[in-house]
C-alpha cells in the first residue's frame, strides 16, 4: 500500500517540469494614426505610433528608417546589430513620423521590426486618406444700429486654423426688404484671424442675416456689442463695455420643423413692476423660402411643474427676408415662472431664429442685452 501510495508523488513534478518548449517572445504592438486625424493636401502630416514593447529598448528616431513608394507607407525600426542592454519590462512607447504633405488619395501604412539576418515582422498595418477641406456653409446676424448716445454693432472675426490661405466667400446677405448687396470674399493667412464685414447694412436696416462659406478649421465668432457716442471734443475711439456672443447657425432649420430657445426669465421685480420697468423680448425670424413664411409661436415653463404651450403668437416674413418682432406680447407666456419660458417656434418654410432681451439699462458700463438662440427639437 505504501509503493502504490508514493509512486504518484514521485511521478508529479517530472509532469510539471516536461511542459513543452518555451513561447515564442510576444511580438510589439502599435497603433497607428495622423496628425491631423483628417489631412488635406495642404497640410504637412505627421504619422503617430505607438504601442508596447516587450522591453525597454522602444522605438527611435534613430533606427527608423521611411520609405514612401507611391500610395504605400513603410516603417520599419531597425535593430540590426543592436547590442544594447534593456530592461526586460513591458514598456508604452510612442513616436511620431513626419510624413510632409501628400498628394490626395488614400494610403496604406505598415509598420516593421527588423532583427539580424531575419525578414522583418510585421508588427501592424492601417490606413488613411488625403482629401481636401470640405466647405461648410454657415449663418450669421450682424447688426449696425447707430444713436445720438448709443450704437449697437456686430463683430466678425475668423481664425485660420491650418497651414495654407484659406478664403471666406459670402453666400448672401438678407435684411427686411429682401436679398441685400453680400461683402467681397476675404482671404485669410494660415494661423491667422481676420475681422470680416457684418456691419455693411441698407439704410434704414439694424440687422441682416448672413451666410458665408469657408473651409473646415476656420473657426467664427460673431459679436454685439454697445458703443458709447464719443464727445466732439475726445479722440473718436469708442467706448466698447464688452461684447456679447451671437447665433453662428451650422444649418438652415426644415419646413414644418419645430425650433427652442429659451429660457426666457424676467425678475420678480420686473414681474412684479409694470411693462415700463420690464426688459423687451425680441423675435427674429429669417425666412431662406421662395414663398411667404408662417410662423407659429408658444412657450413652455421650464419650472418644476412643466406648463402647456400656453398663448399661440403667429408672425409673416416675406421670403428671403429677416423680419425683427420688437417688444413681442408677453401676457399669456411663463416669463415669470420659476425657471422661466423656453420658446417653440414653427415655420412652413426653410427658417433661422432667436430671441434677444433689453432691459431698460441706462447706465453705459451695463450691457443690458440677451441672446436665445434657436436649436432644433429633434
Amino acid at each position: 500500500m505504501r509503493l502504490q501510495t508514493a509512486l504518484p508523488a514521485l511521478l508529479l513534478p517530472l509532469a510539471l517540469v516536461a511542459s513543452g518548449p518555451a513561447p515564442a517572445q510576444k511580438l510589439p504592438s502599435v497603433t497607428i494614426s495622423t496628425s491631423p486625424s483628417e489631412p488635406a493636401p495642404e497640410d504637412a502630416i505627421t504619422l503617430k505610433l505607438s504601442g508596447q514593447w516587450p522591453d525597454g529598448c522602444v522605438p527611435e528616431a534613430s533606427r527608423t528608417i521611411l520609405s514612401i513608394d507611391g500610395s504605400r507607407i513603410r516603417v520599419v525600426f531597425n535593430y540590426s546589430g543592436f547590442s544594447g542592454a534593456c530592461t526586460a519590462a513591458v514598456t508604452p512607447w510612442r513616436l511620431d513620423v513626419p510624413l510632409g504633405r501628400l498628394a490626395a488619395g488614400t494610403y496604406a501604412v505598415e509598420v516593421d521590426v527588423l532583427r539580424g539576418l531575419m525578414p522583418p515582422d510585421v508588427i501592424g498595418t492601417g490606413s488613411f486618406r488625403v482629401a481636401p477641406l470640405a466647405e461648410g456653409t454657415l449663418w450669421f446676424p450682424g447688426f449696425f444700429a447707430p444713436g445720438p448716445a448709443v450704437t449697437m454693432a456686430s463683430t466678425l472675426t475668423a481664425y485660420n486654423n491650418t497651414d495654407h490661405e484659406a478664403t471666406v466667400t459670402y453666400l448672401g446677405a438678407w435684411d427686411g426688404f429682401g436679398a441685400y448687396t453680400a461683402p467681397a470674399p476675404a482671404e485669410v493667412g494660415p494661423h491667422s484671424a481676420v475681422v470680416l464685414d457684418s456691419r455693411s447694412l441698407r439704410e434704414g436696416q439694424p440687422v441682416q442675416m448672413l451666410a458665408v462659406k469657408a473651409p473646415r478649421r476656420v473657426a467664427f465668432r460673431a459679436t454685439l456689442e454697445r458703443l458709447e457716442t464719443v464727445p466732439e471734443a475726445l479722440p473718436k475711439v469708442p467706448e466698447s463695455y464688452g461684447r456679447l456672443e451671437l447665433p453662428v447657425f451650422t444649418e438652415l432649420f426644415p419646413a414644418g420643423m419645430t425650433a427652442v430657445a429659451g429660457d426666457v426669465s424676467l425678475s420678480s421685480v420686473e414681474c412684479a413692476s409694470g411693462p415700463e420697468a420690464r426688459r423687451r423680448v425680441n423675435l427674429t425670424l429669417f425666412n431662406a423660402g421662395d414663398a411667404w413664411a408662417r410662423f407659429r409661436v408658444s412657450a413652455v415653463s421650464a419650472g418644476p411643474v412643466a406648463g402647456g404651450a400656453g398663448d399661440v403668437r403667429e408672425f409673416e416674413v416675406p421670403p428671403h427676408a429677416l423680419a425683427q418682432f420688437n417688444a413681442i406680447p408677453l401676457e399669456g407666456l411663463p416669463v415669470c415662472e420659476a425657471g422661466g419660458a423656453w420658446f417653440r417656434i414653427t415655420g412652413d418654410q426653410p427658417f433661422l431664429a432667436y430671441l434677444s432681451s433689453v432691459r431698460p439699462e441706462t447706465r453705459s458700463e451695463i450691457l443690458p442685452y440677451e441672446i436665445f438662440p434657436a436649436r432644433l427639437d429633434r
